[in-house]
């Protein structure tokens, strides 16, 4: 059983039209990652508010998975005299590879034949690849208009404030600009500004509600509909709306009451 992924980018309001496709983004760029780097994982989960980006992932690999090489050398014209004895070109990409000339094997190419060799190579812990995969994500989720902030470089939707980064409950280290990750996020700006610390998803979820941050769009979805629903029978009214709006007005806030 894998290991499981918090990432949390807490910013400045980011406008409620930016946060649909930047969930989206988010699932789709890590997915990409792990393909790539060969990472196992279960289920890609975004949220989002106005003052946070989240992404959980499940059951992630602690390793990559094991993976063979092929390493092209020396033409095999050229690998071997008349008499079927190595070069010195075979033998310094054999002595390069750390291997014997005996474990070279000969492959075809558009070129010709070829000498080479194939490695199996052991994988590299996730904790060690997620410090190099998480500040990609960051600064590669598209924005239809970005900023900078500051004196720094990086642009994003919004000025970044914070980034909660765990795997498996511990924080993974790295930093955009002078922001370092660690394991803490924020409550809502006004009714709870205080920090508190989350170590996995469900964790996360109670605490975020704690401090006043209904970070699941959906949830906030249905919470605005039944408040209004609610407000509306009480003066003998009906609540007229579209998907379109109620996406609007829950992505403008953390905390809907009405």
């Amino acid at each position: 059983m894998g290991k499981e992924l918090l990432l949390e980018i807490g910013t400045e309001e980011i406008p409620a039209a930016f946060l649909p496709r930047a969930m989206k983004d988010m699932g789709e760029i890590i997915s990409r990652e792990f393909s790539e780097l060969l990472i196992r994982h279960g289920e890609v989960k975004t949220m989002s508010t106005p003052r946070r980006l989240f992404l959980c992932v499940k059951e992630i690999a602690e390793k990559q998975e094991e993976r063979v090489v092929e390493k092209l050398g020396p033409a095999k014209r050229v690998a071997f005299d008349e008499k079927g004895n190595p070069t010195p070109a075979v033998i310094g990409f054999a002595r390069s590879q750390g291997v014997e000339i005996d474990s070279l094997k000969t492959v075809a190419t558009d070129k010709g034949e070829y000498v080479a060799i194939r490695k199996k190579i052991a994988g590299a812990e996730t904790k060690t690849l997620l410090a190099q995969i998480l500040p990609k994500l960051i600064t590669a989720i598209p924005f239809r208009r970005s900023m900078r902030w500051a004196d720094f470089e990086t642009r994003f939707a919004r000025p970044i404030h914070w980034i909660m980064a765990i795997y498996g409950g511990e924080v993974i280290p790295f930093s955009i600009e002078n922001i370092q990750s660690g394991n803490q996020s924020r409550g809502h700006r006004f009714l709870s500004p205080d920090v508190f610390k989350a170590d996995n998803l469900e964790e996360y979820l109670a605490r975020t509600k704690e401090h006043f941050v209904i970070a699941d769009i959906e949830e906030r979805k249905r919470i605005i509909l039944t408040q209004a629903d609610h407000a509306a029978r009480a003066v003998s009214g009906k609540v007229f709306y579209t998907d379109e709006l109620l996406e609007t007005v829950a992505c403008l806030v953390e905390y809907p009451v009405v």
